[in-house]
């Protein structure tokens, strides 16, 4: 099965891409984290709080499957 390979962002800063585990360890926080940073969920709530955070809340946004040009 191929893993999906996100872009990842602090506000609107970008801070890489790569599979969910990746992107969890570069960035310090736990793969479950790292799925929620992922949803639609995770993105009304950073809206929501925008400018209440001190490094920005992690998003993730979609680019590809592993294998798959982007």
């Amino acid at each position: 099965m191929k893993k999906r390979i996100y872009a990842a962002y602090r506000g609107d800063e970008y801070r890489g891409d790569g599979t969910l585990e990746q992107i969890a360890a570069m960035e310090g926080v736990s793969v479950a984290t790292a799925k929620f940073a992922a949803t639609k969920t995770a993105r009304r709530r950073a809206e929501a709080k925008k400018g209440n955070r001190s490094k920005g809340a992690l998003l993730l946004e979609f680019i590809c499957k592993e294998g798959e040009d982007a």
